[in-house]
């Protein structure tokens, strides 16, 4: 009597493996995805912050006042605003990586750098963030002091991207420093309730508190 050579793994050991395997890659995610997560909130906000900056500074060129002005900026808000801002050259492609968040669940990606020549579509994916009114935009960067106000912020779409550590993205009119505000935050300073919280685009965003005069698009 013998024993035989063995020339692989049973079924059993094969499962006990791949259980292993899993769990360990599992461990390996959480341990990986929080630092990967922070990296690119934080990486938003100085990408929002230049946003806002470049915006202000274009906004302010004399040669962009008639554009401003023009029957495609006057309603236009969110996808639409920064839309016309690439097409009409208000912003270089540059900065179609800055209206996209890092932290999107809903698959946003830069539009291609083709549309700053009124080529191809700016589509919702394109964009992440709202915006003022075109044709207040320079009132609403304007707004100081107690009447200051949130030029950009995350739309709806992209609301709950960092909700478990940061909160909601958003840049004020009187600085360029951008910032999340929470829940609590929000609750706390802009009377902003957990049901408000829950549905942005029916309650908060052009509606309410600092976030009164910054819109997604028009229609949405």
């Amino acid at each position: 009597m013998y024993l035989r050579n063995r020339k692989g793994f049973t079924l059993v050991e094969l499962m006990v493996v791949i259980a292993i395997l899993a769990i360990l890659m599992g461990v390996l995610a959480v341990a990986v995805m929080g630092p990967w997560r922070d990296a690119n909130a934080n990486l938003d906000r100085l990408n929002m912050a230049k946003l806002a900056s470049t915006l202000q500074a274009a906004a302010m060129s004399n040669s962009n006042r008639g554009k401003l002005n023009s029957a495609a900026f006057k309603e236009a808000s969110g996808r639409a605003f920064w839309e016309q801002c690439f097409k009409q050259k208000l912003l270089d492609s540059d900065m179609l990586t800055k209206v996209v968040s890092l932290g999107s669940k809903t698959g946003d990606l830069p539009a291609k750098p083709e549309i700053t020549d009124g080529v191809g579509e700016f589509t919702q994916q394109n964009c992440s963030y709202t915006s003022p009114l075109g044709g207040k935009l320079l009132e609403t960067m304007g707004s100081m002091g107690r009447k200051r106000t949130f030029v950009l912020s995350f739309d709806s779409r992209n609301w709950n991207n960092y909700q478990d550590k940061q909160g909601v993205l958003v840049s004020w009119s009187d600085g360029e420093q951008a910032l999340y505000v929470d829940e609590v935050t929000a609750a706390n300073e802009f009377g902003v309730t957990k049901e408000e919280w829950a549905n942005p685009a029916e309650h908060i965003i052009g509606r309410k508190g600092p976030w009164a005069r910054t819109f997604e698009e028009r229609g949405r």
